[in-house]
């Protein structure tokens, strides 16, 4: 750990955390180093020797470390170290107003406590530790190079909601080169920078499997991208990008992200794209000390803003994991939002006039919020016809109407038009998001739905909001996320099929036919659909409780399964859209897709549940239900299936099983 501090550095980094964890830290800490410690979090410097000597006195002489702390407080040149951050802040915040934050917060509407962090690392992490402290994050530093050395055992779920791991690029390298040297190698022509590569990957997968298996289970835990130095590096004319340091890291990230997707609790967290966003001339050390010390220094107004985006990053990360209030449809407006102008005001319409720019770019998010399972809808005050026509005219291939769920462009209120989108894809107000230029037209749908998120004014920060903001990100992208819109297509199809036939006759005519799977540990392919179901169903759902990756996967090794069922009619593949947790003789939760509510398929999987139950030798069973506030469409589901509740408890009991659908059939299982 070359150029690292190690003594009273980590004490500090370890006791500064919280006000619990000071507490407890103040009683623990040596004399000697609880002194370094006020001295660096109150005047931002190590101890003088004279100053030192004095504090320990105090201490020895039996002032106790509350009074000594006050007294240090209230010295001179403590006041002007706090009088000097505050207007070094107050500058900061001031500048950040042109340079708003890569993590947008217009979505958000939930505040939650910031999470609790176990920061792994060298001394290269201080600067993430000193912005989190400032911010009053909770945040321990365990000194830790980036070898095969023993974890600190004080990180324990009870302590902490999350593990970030800062990696130190030149151990990794050092591990990689013959000669143990991780600082001035690619310097050398002799070496094979392939094969260094190669060693280099295969020990930061070793350090990553090493650091995973000694955190406890229920703890996520994010490792760091590696900085990557600036290509020019080899000159003008140089070969900058293959075979350079540059290079190697590169590989090294990809590598790094690549281990990290199959893991059960590892996370990639990139930061590169931070600094390229605020520029780094001032904060990345490797312009003013060599490429592989690889750090960033906190000194600089954007250094601030680069750590702070970091942590933040990592609390949205946190957030996207539990499906924090998601956006799950979003509805735009047409002129002035997906274009420029009024079209049907033009005389001749020129379409790269109309979409160069803020358009494209608003675009390019829509799909892209398309492509991680998110529904689009369009709602317009304009002639149909007209500005169907209009659209392709436009956008040709680039962007079509069937992208969208539904499409409303009349006349009516927009509220009225949106309330039958909602309608439609049985999506809640509060999940939805609306998208237009005009501030009336949003007060208008506002005051029919209070509780829905909206967009407006400038357009050009539309799109830095849908692809950055939480809650329009998903954890992982399931098979079925593209299925998504041709679902929702599917059941207006199949409504319009229903108009004219009694419901019986309808539901015959449906061809439903459900597939079950069942699911026993984390291997199995439909396993990550099944979380994300989990997590983003709210109406028809049982118990409403929300499951991490690690919770569940611990709940699978306890004994619990899961009964999963796959959907497919003559419209479409619905692909997998109810599950039930099963552990012995209880159904912990059922969630059903709002995207297939009135077909039976609630009926049909808890029939072949019971049914598995009954084979595991199970006479009498157990269903959970716990009301939200949101889950009234399954509010009756237990007694409408014979089930009767226990006096003043959640639980209900049954003992038959219900007669399935006849005009489901069923698959697997």
């Amino acid at each position: 750990m070359r150029g690292c501090k190690t003594g009273f550095s980590a004490l500090w980094d370890h006791w500064w955390s919280g006000a619990e964890a000071r507490k407890a830290d103040l009683r623990a800490l040596p004399d000697a180093e609880f002194v370094e410690a006020i001295y660096q979090r109150y005047l931002g410097r190590a101890a003088d020797a004279e100053g030192k000597a004095y504090y320990l006195r105090l201490l020895r002489a039996g002032r106790g470390r509350v009074r000594v702390l006050k007294d240090f407080r209230r010295s001179a040149e403590a006041r002007r170290y706090t009088q000097y951050r505050q207007r070094r802040l107050a500058i900061a915040d001031f500048l950040r107003e042109e340079h708003p934050p890569l993590l947008p917060t217009d979505l958000r509407r939930l505040p939650l406590p910031k999470p609790r962090i176990a920061l792994l690392g060298t001394c290269l992490a201080e600067s993430l530790l000193q912005v989190a402290l400032e911010l009053d994050w909770s945040m321990r530093h365990y000194l830790m190079d980036s070898g095969l050395q023993e974890v600190d055992r004080q990180i324990v779920a009870d302590a902490f909601d999350v593990v970030l791991v800062n990696l130190t690029l030149r151990t990794l390298l050092s591990m990689s080169v013959e000669e143990g040297d991780g600082d001035l190698f690619h310097l050398r022509p002799e070496l094979d920078m392939g094969q260094i590569q190669a060693q280099a990957i295969l020990n930061v997968q070793q350090v990553v499997d090493h650091i995973l298996a000694a955190i406890p289970p229920g703890l996520p835990v994010f490792f760091v991208s590696l900085l990557e130095p600036p290509p020019q590096v080899a000159g003008v004319l140089g070969r900058n990008r293959q075979g350079s340091l540059y290079g190697l890291v590169r590989g090294l990230n990809d590598a790094l992200e690549d281990h990290l997707a199959a893991s059960p609790r590892g996370y990639y967290l990139e930061i590169n794209d931070i600094r390229q966003y605020y520029g780094d001339a001032s904060v990345y050390d490797g312009y003013l000390s060599h490429y592989t010390h690889n750090g960033l220094s906190p000194l600089s107004v954007q250094g601030e803003w680069i750590a702070r985006d970091i942590l933040e990053r990592l609390e949205g990360a946190m957030r996207v994991l539990r499906a924090e209030d998601p956006v799950k449809l979003i509805i735009t407006d047409l002129d002035n939002t997906l274009w420029r102008g009024v079209l049907a005001e033009e005389d001749e319409i020129v379409p790269w006039q109309h979409t160069e720019g803020w358009p494209l770019g608003y675009a390019e998010a829509l799909l892209e919020c398309k492509r991680r399972g998110i529904l689009l809808a369009i709602c317009s005050k304009n002639d149909e016809g007209p500005t169907r026509e209009r659209f392709q005219q436009l956008w040709g291939q680039r962007l079509r109407l069937e992208d969208f769920c539904s499409v409303q462009i009349n006349w009516q209120p927009k509220s009225q038009n949106i309330a039958q989108m909602l309608r439609t894809t049985n999506i809640l107000p509060d999940h939805a998001l609306f998208i237009d230029d005009h501030p009336l037209e949003i007060e208008e749908v506002r005051g029919a739905f209070p509780r829905m998120r909206f967009l407006t004014g400038t357009p050009e920060r539309w799109r830095h909001v849908l692809l950055y903001a939480p809650e329009t990100q998903v954890a992982r992208v399931s098979e079925e996320s593209v299925l998504r819109t041709d679902s929702i297509q599917a059941k207006a199809a199949r409504e319009l099929a229903a108009v004219d036939m009694d419901r019986d006759a309808w539901l015959q005519s449906l061809g439903l036919t459900l597939r079950f799977d069942r699911i026993v540990d984390v291997g199995h392919s439909r396993y990550v659909r099944a979380l994300e179901l989990l997590n983003r169903t709210n109406q028809f759902n049982t118990t409403g409780q929300r499951w991490s990756d690690a919770e569940l996967r611990d709940w699978l090794a306890s004994g619990g399964w899961l009964l999963a069922a796959r959907a497919e009619d003559r419209f479409t593949n619905h692909g997998l859209v109810a599950l039930a947790l099963l552990r012995g003789h209880g159904i912990e939760q059922v969630v059903l897709s709002c995207r297939v509510f009135s077909l039976g398929i609630e009926t049909a999987l808890l029939v072949e549940a019971l049914r598995q139950m009954q084979e595991g030798g199970h006479a009498d069973f157990v269903g959970h239900f716990t009301a939200t506030g949101r889950n009234d469409a399954c509010r009756d589901f237990w007694p409408a299936h014979g089930f009767t509740q226990d006096a003043g408890s959640s639980l209900w009991r049954g003992s038959l099983v219900p007669d399935a659908p006849t005009w489901i059939r069923s698959e697997g299982g």
